[in-house]
């Protein structure tokens, strides 16, 4: 959602990161620049999340350009995946290019700054990455992710290490990033129980979450 932006205006009376780009096409140009795979290693992502559902039901939240929402989507073409922002610019740029990419099982998902606006119980995996310091009040924006996972569930959540160097204008200023185990705890707090986590991203941590 436009929560993953990094540039833009900042909501009056708010903390954190800006959550919207003036720029969207620019927004768009630099989710999907070439030199992103060398960081963000995308296929080792994929691999470690071992989607073996074929016809699973994800929602990827602060989905943007679709850079992780289409891999998810080829990994599942029986199922769907729910691309969720808030920006509906976001929204048109997937509608028009999901067919190209042979996913037309993602669904663009127009959701709220507060609430992800997901059906209660639906889904198989939540995929997060590059959002989280973005999210406001995040106890009650993950509860209600939470509410929304199928028992079994699983929640991935990829972000910025506030001391890690990665390339310029790819992760917000270190005093809005969250350290990892401020997120745990939040997550802990909205229901989650941490049962894996990968190591292998120069820039971010890397949670694996379910339902407690």
């Amino acid at each position: 959602m436009a929560m993953l932006l990094i540039g833009g205006c900042q909501p009056r009376g708010s903390a954190g990161p800006p959550q919207h780009y003036a720029d969207t096409e620019a927004a768009i140009a630099q989710f999907e620049d070439e030199a992103r795979d060398a960081w963000q290693r995308p296929d080792e992502v994929m691999r470690a999340l071992a989607l073996s559902d074929r016809a699973a039901t994800i929602a990827d939240i602060g989905a943007g350009s679709g850079y992780f929402t289409r891999r998810l989507a080829l990994d599942v073409p029986g199922g769907r995946v729910y691309a969720v922002d808030v920006d509906g610019e976001f929204e048109d740029y997937l509608r028009d290019n999901r067919e190209s990419w042979g996913t037309p099982n993602i669904e663009p998902h127009l959701a709220l700054y507060d609430d992800p606006m997901l059906p209660e119980g639906e889904l198989d995996l939540v995929f997060t990455a590059n959002t989280y310091a973005f999210v406001r009040d995040r106890v009650e924006y993950f509860t209600k992710v939470r509410q929304a996972l199928k028992p079994g569930g699983r929640l991935i959540v990829i972000d910025f290490r506030p001391e890690a160097s990665p390339p310029p204008g790819a992760a917000p200023q270190a005093k809005h990033r969250v350290k990892r185990d401020t997120a745990l705890s939040e997550l802990e707090q909205a229901g989650f129980t941490l049962t894996d986590e990968e190591t292998f991203l120069a820039h971010q941590w890397f949670l694996v979450l379910q339902p407690k």
